[in-house]
């Protein structure tokens, strides 16, 4: 097959949305399974809605997660310009071609004129087509419409014959004589519609394959249509499935239809978004894939024609085995903004506060699904505990056990003891002897004098995370606060 080349056509019409990244994420894989080349094209002849701060944020949510390109327009490359913005004197001369060759036309028709007969086959149960009347203007006839200060539009002229697809995933699709209606290729204002522009681009940066959603079949028979009348060899084609939510409706942005810049926000690591989204719609007996395990198994044999519903619950599964692996500093450094936000510190004590939240974050990582839960995660670390607790809770500190467990610990915290997990883990084991307090006897009154609570991260790990000075103060606080409430408890063998 020569080279293969996939591209990427995004229009910086807002922000890169998980369906796009979906299609993106194909492409790049087909390509480097093939080592093949990457196009990366700007599709922005929307004056209205294109901009270009949503054409920079495309190109970075891109290379988070991990999908780059070899031309584009960041890059330059042999088939530029990449921006359809700047091809604009190009589709005239392929316009002015098929005109020459008698299959296109100049159409006078306006906007609301077609707009009218448009309703008008409505109304009667019909399939719209532009009905031609342009099709065979004499040249007076021309002269007399452009008299009116009519400015032409050109249309295609349809071959009335069957056109078959044969496409890479779904097999062959006929489309019957027919079924579309000559279309304009170039607007009065000579600029060219998708499916004009779409096709001389991909034909001129000798784009090979083009992989897209099963929402492009009716631009796709336009398309055949066009790269035969243009002489240019057909490329293959395969049509994605498209993403459905839970109830295999249209997914909404409830369901996770949004786009991959909020995912970013929310602290979804990359790699695991990206293996999460080729899990769509694709299989090959594991689901945890390395960047490189997924270039080398990749292929469109392998991708399903049904289509694939997007679970979140699957998206979190994914995203937690990431964040289990990921190394703890990188994971550290990655929720400090999410600290900070939430007031637990500010940017400039990070240096200081950074070998605690090393800490912090390892006692917590295992509960997250995404980054930006570690708020409330980490509460307890940097919360003061305030007493009275909650009934359940506090009836912990009423038990027996609670001063006695409280003030062995926290004699050992000023006896000036070496403080690391390993020590800690070491205390706990001989403190149930020495006090005779076992297991929730032992260890509750601890977990709720630290935390406040009565569940949470392993009580060592919480004790890395505060320290010892703020291991010590809540210990003190927590007495104290027996004390004073003079809490009825028996403190036999406190020793």
């Amino acid at each position: 097959m020569g080279e293969i080349r996939t591209r990427f056509a995004p229009s910086p019409t807002g922000y890169l949305h998980v369906g796009n990244a979906h299609t993106a994420l194909f492409n790049w894989l087909f390509a480097r399974h093939h080592r093949g080349a990457v196009v990366l094209r700007i599709e922005d002849t929307d004056i209205a809605r294109s901009r270009i701060d949503y054409q920079q944020c495309l190109l970075e949510d891109l290379r988070w997660l991990g999908i780059d390109w070899d031309e584009g327009p960041d890059i330059g490359g042999a088939h530029g310009p990449y921006r359809q913005s700047e091809r604009l004197e190009i589709y005239p001369r392929f316009a002015q071609q098929l005109l020459e060759q008698g299959k296109a036309y100049y159409c006078y028709c306006t906007d609301e004129e077609l707009a009218l007969r448009r309703k008008e086959i409505l109304d009667q149960g019909k399939v719209p087509h532009y009905d031609g009347r342009c099709r065979h203007l004499t040249p007076e006839q021309r002269q007399n419409l452009e008299a009116e200060g009519r400015q032409p539009a050109i249309r295609f002229l349809t071959p009335q014959r069957e056109i078959v697809l044969k496409d890479l995933i779904r097999g062959e699709i006929i489309f019957p004589p027919g079924v579309v209606g000559d279309f304009v290729i170039l607007r009065s204002d000579k600029r060219p519609v998708y499916n004009f522009a779409v096709v001389v681009d991909d034909a001129l940066m000798k784009i090979t394959h083009i992989i897209r959603a099963e929402e492009h079949l009716p631009n796709t028979v336009r398309q055949i249509m066009l790269w035969q009348a243009l002489g240019f060899p057909l490329p293959h084609f395969a049509h994605l499935s498209l993403l459905l939510g839970k109830g295999r409706s249209k997914l909404s942005k409830r369901e996770g239809a949004v786009s991959i810049r909020e995912y970013r926000e929310r602290g979804y690591l990359p790699e695991a978004l990206l293996n999460f989204l080729v899990l769509l719609g694709w299989s090959s007996g594991k689901e945890i894939f390395s960047r490189e395990e997924l270039i080398a198994e990749f292929s469109l044999e392998r991708v399903a024609r049904s289509p694939a519903v997007f679970d979140r619950d699957k998206l979190n599964w994914v995203n937690r085995q990431y964040l289990r692996s990921a190394d703890n500093d990188r994971m550290t450094r990655l929720s400090v903004p999410y600290l900070v936000k939430a007031g637990y510190l500010k940017e400039e004590q990070v240096p200081e506060e950074y070998p605690r939240l090393r800490e912090i974050v390892r006692a917590v990582r295992g509960n997250l699904d995404y980054l930006a839960q570690i708020a409330e995660e980490t509460e307890i670390f940097f919360r003061e505990v305030i007493f009275p607790l909650a009934p359940e809770v506090e009836a912990i500190l009423r038990n027996k056990a609670a001063p006695v467990v409280l003030k062995y610990f926290l004699a050992k915290l000023e006896a000036g003891e070496e403080f690391n997990e390993e020590k800690v883990v070491e205390i706990l084991q001989r403190g149930q002897k020495d006090t005779g307090f076992r297991g929730q006897e032992f260890y509750f009154p601890l977990r709720v004098a630290l935390t406040g609570k009565i569940h949470g991260p392993e009580l060592p790990r919480v004790m890395m995370g505060l320290g010892r000075k703020r291991c010590r103060q809540r210990l003190q606080k927590a007495l104290f606060y027996l004390r004073e409430e003079k809490v009825n408890v028996r403190t036999e063998g406190e020793g």
